[in-house]
């Protein structure tokens, strides 16, 4: 074919044609990676503090994704006329994030943005609070309905409400059990943040220390592991990376889980190697052990990011981990 005579598409229309190369399958997982691709951006506005909740309400076949965040910027226009927001809602971005803002986290594989959303959904409906002013605006299977609406509101947040299109999905709804596991995860990884689904509230501000001692409590198993009340909890902040670890209970074999920028790392990676470091120079096999780390420039193995191979992160997290265990009297 000529490359001349090529069909060209928009991005809600590439996005459509295709959706299993941006979300997988497009059942239920799909409508849960929609879900994340919202709850991710309130997150990203509480690690620059600018909100402290997200909400998940889903009413039928309705889903709702609100925090209370600055609102999304329909009061500022790109060079094209059309406000920043509506154009975040209908093209895919050049750049990590929209608007370039740093450390940012995703809870899947992929993180496109609002535009996969938008181009998913039969009907979405975004509401924005922001500076003074009510912002309203209705798009139908990517394209833009109508003009927006507006009125004066002393309130702040935004709201996103869609309805999963089963023309491109195979599915209306996530799984009830792993949206609540997500959630339940979400909270403790970023403590002090409310995150709601439906009438249930998680709010972990111990954060992964209260994750260890959660698990441990579940198990039978970790239970009757000697020493179950030894617990390390770290946490370590800087400009260029944010570390959260905890490990508590000692057994024969320890169950880890690990993160990176929200997101789950499976096969794990450096920044449990340098955990793991600091846990040998005490001979320690905790029963429970878990990680987070947050940071500007994370690199994985592969596109799935289930393994962190930033070099310079082991020697990071082992030198953050042996000053905690020293001051806690450990080492």
């Amino acid at each position: 074919m000529d490359p001349e005579r090529a069909p060209r598409f928009s991005p809600v229309e590439a996005i459509r044609k295709r959706p299993g190369m941006y979300i997988g399958d497009p059942c239920e997982q799909g409508i849960e990676h929609l879900i994340y691709e919202l709850v991710a951006n309130s997150i990203d506005l509480f690690l620059s503090r600018k909100a402290t909740k997200v909400s998940v309400t889903i009413n039928g076949t309705s889903i709702s994704v609100s925090d209370d965040g600055p609102g999304l910027p329909f009061d500022h226009v790109e060079m094209n006329s059309v406000p920043k927001a509506v154009h975040w809602l209908t093209h895919l971005h050049d750049t990590p994030t929209a608007d370039g803002h740093a450390p940012h986290v995703h809870l899947n594989a992929t993180g496109v943005g609002l535009v996969l959303v938008n181009a998913l959904s039969a009907n979405l409906k975004v509401v924005s609070h922001r500076n003074g002013i009510r912002w309203e605006q209705h798009f139908a299977k990517g394209e833009i309905v109508g003009a927006p609406i507006t009125s004066v509101s002393s309130a702040k947040g935004t709201s996103i409400t869609f309805t999963a299109d089963r023309d491109v999905l195979q599915a209306s709804l996530p799984r009830m059990h792993v949206q609540r596991r997500r959630l339940f995860d979400v909270a403790h990884l970023f403590p002090g943040m409310k995150v709601q689904l439906g009438d249930e509230t998680f709010h972990a501000p111990g954060g992964l220390a209260d994750y260890v001692q959660f698990l441990a409590s579940q198990n039978e198993d970790l239970c009757h592991a000697s020493e179950p009340s030894r617990l390390l909890h770290v946490r370590h902040e800087s400009d260029e990376l944010t570390v959260e670890a905890a490990a508590v209970g000692s057994s024969a074999k320890c169950q880890w889980l690990s993160w990176c920028n929200g997101t789950g790392t499976r096969l794990h990676g450096t920044h449990v190697d340098g955990f793991r470091d600091a846990l040998r120079r005490k001979d320690w096999t905790p029963a429970v052990a878990m990680i987070s780390a947050i940071m500007k420039e994370p690199r994985f193995s592969a596109p799935m990011r289930a393994k962190v191979v930033n070099k310079e992160l082991r020697g990071q997290v082992r030198q953050v981990v042996l000053e905690a265990m020293r001051e806690a009297g450990i080492l």
